[in-house]
């Protein structure tokens, strides 16, 4: 065949198909026994079958109209033959007369502003001289948006007179229409009297609370509401019914067959009669357990540690709250105990973040069930648990409980085929009323925290009026800190490191102060811990690299500047980064700068600090270990590492010449030096005789106030 041909009997096949689907709908709304009819938005009527046109009086056109947009259109080739909402192939409406659909308006405007099934019944409609009562169901078409874009409704003639408050709904050949038109509904639907009592209901809503038909038309809504809502309900239903409401809305739970619980919107909308008297209820219910148990995951997990399934912070203040709550009718004390892990950043740095957490959950595990029954487990963030307990007499009784938890810590722990100990340092903060704020107990528990730290670890403490100031006056000293850097408060000095031949300069290491507008200059050791526990060294150690490496390369003097590096910024990345730039802008050659880091930070360097060092030597930076031999006793780093050289700390100078252990001491660290080939320079020389003594073993290099206290003055050069 011709491929001209084949097109046009494939045009002519849809047109014949096309036509055959309207007409079976068109049969099929001809054959029900019911009027349906399809409004717009605006109330426009759109289409309606026979039984409407007779019902209403309206007078029917054959053919479709133009579409209207969010209203289903008339049906076009290649579409779904089988749906039943291509309705504007068939009858559409002329201009109906005045009065005619003002009833039947009025109910299905309620649906389109409600979205929600509205039932009601007209007032007496006048067709060819007969005067019916109405009663229309009218449920609206929703757009993708959630909008309602149209109505239809279902119109039938009402029982004369119109129905009781008690009487079932029916329409003029007896059937159910609730039953015909809801039963396969996504949402639970009942009919029922003003006093709850259930007339009709359907599959959804049985199937959703485990109840035959049957057994529950035999109860009441209130049967079927948790009992704790049932007022609520009760009132509100009482309020929409006496004043003249389209809809009530809530969320409420319900109860079910064998006494399952679920939650659900409850909407409830009355059927009124010709003059606004509600006669009936519709109730509609839609399960919404799904949702309000994903909430309360997403709840759950806000306030619970994800690692460890503990309460978090947030939690922890409730819990601390409530049980401040319960002291004022116990007369007793809540305490609070802060329980961090012993040194585990060494487990961290070199067992990996995954094992550490691994440690993390089973220390958790461990605190939580060492507690008594009542008591609250949580944990802060990193390493830091926290304990509740209350109806606590005095501190022994804490301090018993902190006992308890250190001993099921410290089980030993299998990690990788390594056995460890952990141990925990406990801080007991314990509150004087039922007026104390949570956040005070927590706080004093973290002060208590850092004195059993100080006092040894693996032990416990209670804060006290002492420790409270000393903590407020650290406080204190942290946040003038903090504005001391933006606001010019810090300043270098520098104190020489010179040859011991000649006591020439050649370098000078940069030590920082802090003039104080109130306290004058103070000293690096009454700040520097602060800022190491706050985590401000970060950015005073940045401010120091910089002005360091800015005097030397403004000075005409030779020589090379030292800077200090703390343990906080080696662990983060970037720190050769800040070097480069550092360099970069001031110009200063990278061999005229030293980095001096302590011992304990080169032996337990991880990983990516190792690659730090590593860079910054390849850039040409030196890198010289401070405090050596005052640290751990392995060596493997001045192998292992990229190290120049190495400081003798000044606690073996004070000796030289005294002490003979002192100088057997001081010998062996300079023949090590020299052995590996890396530079050796003594701290803390104050005599001539210290300095004449490490000349004669060998000494080159040495720094201490017999060649220059620190001094702000950059080219300060030997006395």
């Amino acid at each position: 065949m011709p491929r001209g041909d084949l097109r046009r009997a494939r045009h002519d096949l849809a047109r014949v198909t096309v036509a055959e689907s309207e007409a079976r709908h068109r049969a099929l709304l001809g054959a029900l026994p019911d009027g349906v009819l399809l409004q717009d938005a605006n109330g426009s009527v759109l289409l309606a079958n026979p039984k409407a046109g007779q019902l209403l009086g309206l007078t029917l056109i054959e053919g479709p109209e133009e579409p209207t947009p969010g209203v289903p259109s008339p049906r076009r080739a290649g579409a779904d033959e089988t749906s039943p909402l291509h309705l504007n192939g068939h009858r559409r409406v002329a201009e109906p007369r005045p009065g005619r659909i003002e009833g039947l308006n009025r109910i299905s405007s309620a649906a389109l502003r409600s979205g929600q099934m509205q039932s009601g019944f007209t007032d007496p409609v006048l067709v060819d001289g007969v005067s019916r009562l109405l009663q229309v169901t009218s449920i609206p078409l929703l757009g993708d948006d959630g909008t309602a874009r149209a109505v239809v409704s279902s119109i039938t003639p009402a029982a004369d007179p119109a129905p009781g408050p008690d009487a079932p709904v029916h329409d003029a050949d007896g059937e159910d229409i609730f039953r015909r038109t809801m039963q396969h509904s996504p949402i639970g639907i009942a009919v029922a009297t003003l006093n709850g009592r259930f007339l009709r209901v359907n599959r959804t809503l049985c199937r959703m609370l485990g109840y035959r038909a049957d057994e529950l038309q035999a109860r009441t809504l209130a049967d079927i509401v948790h009992p704790k809502d049932v007022d609520t309900v009760r009132a509100r239903i009482a309020g929409l019914i006496s004043n003249d409401e389209d809809a009530l809305r809530l969320e409420r739970r319900f109860t079910g067959h064998g006494g399952m619980h679920l939650w659900g919107t409850l909407v409830v909308t009355p059927i009124r009669d010709s003059s606004s008297r509600a006669v009936q209820l519709v109730v509609q219910i839609e399960d919404r357990s799904d949702l309000y148990q994903a909430q309360g995951l997403m709840t759950h997990m806000t306030l619970h540690d994800r690692l460890t399934g503990l309460p978090s912070r947030p939690l922890v203040l409730d819990r601390i709250q409530k049980a401040l709550d319960r002291t004022r009718r116990s007369g007793l004390r809540v305490a609070v105990l802060q329980c961090d892990v012993d040194h585990f950043r060494v487990v961290n740095d070199n067992a990996g973040y995954e094992d550490g957490d691994e440690v993390l959950a089973e220390i958790g595990r461990r605190v939580a069930g060492s507690l008594r029954a009542g008591d609250t487990a949580g944990r802060l963030g990193g390493d830091e648990f926290v304990v509740v307990c209350d109806d606590i007499a005095d501190e022994s009784e804490a301090g018993m409980i902190a006992d308890r938890v250190r001993a099921a810590v410290n089980e030993p722990l299998v990690l990788g085929g390594r056995t460890l100990r952990p141990t925990i340092s406990v801080g007991i903060a314990l509150s004087n009323t039922a007026d104390n704020d949570p956040l005070m107990l927590l706080r004093d528990a973290e002060i208590a925290t850092y004195q059993a730290k100080n006092r040894g670890r693996d032990r416990w403490d209670a804060v006290d009026t002492g420790l409270r100031k000393a903590a407020a006056e650290r406080l204190d000293l942290e946040s003038q800190l903090r504005a001391a850097i933006t606001d010019g408060e810090l300043e270098l000095h520098f104190q020489p490191i010179v040859g011991l031949l000649g006591r020439n300069v050649i370098g000078r290491e940069a030590l920082v102060r802090w003039r104080h507008p109130q306290r004058g200059l103070m000293p690096p050791i009454t700040f520097l811990p602060v800022a190491e526990e706050s985590g401000l060294i970060v950015e005073l150690g940045t401010w120091v690299l910089r002005a360091a490496v800015q005097a030397a390369a403004s000075s005409p003097h030779p020589g090379y500047v030292a800077v200090n590096v703390s343990p906080n910024q080696m662990i983060r990345p970037g720190l050769a980064d800040q070097v480069e730039k550092a360099l970069a802008e001031s110009g200063l050659p990278a061999g005229q700068l030293v980095l001096e880091l302590t011992e304990s930070v080169m032996l337990s360097a991880a990983p990516s600090a190792r690659q730090e060092i590593e860079r910054l030597h390849g850039i040409g930076v030196r890198i010289v270990v401070d405090d050596f031999g005052t640290g751990f006793s392995a060596l493997s780093y001045l192998r292992d590492l990229p190290v120049s050289g190495i400081k003798v700390d000044r606690s073996f100078t004070s000796g030289l010449g005294e002490d003979p252990q002192c100088d057997r001491i001081v010998e062996a660290l300079i023949g090590l030096g020299h052995g590996l080939g890396i530079d050796v320079i003594v701290e803390g020389v104050e005599t001539e005789a210290q300095s004449a003594l490490l000349a004669g073993i060998g000494v080159e290099h040495a720094q201490g106030y017999l060649f220059g206290k620190p001094s702000p003055r950059y080219e300060l050069l030997t006395a």
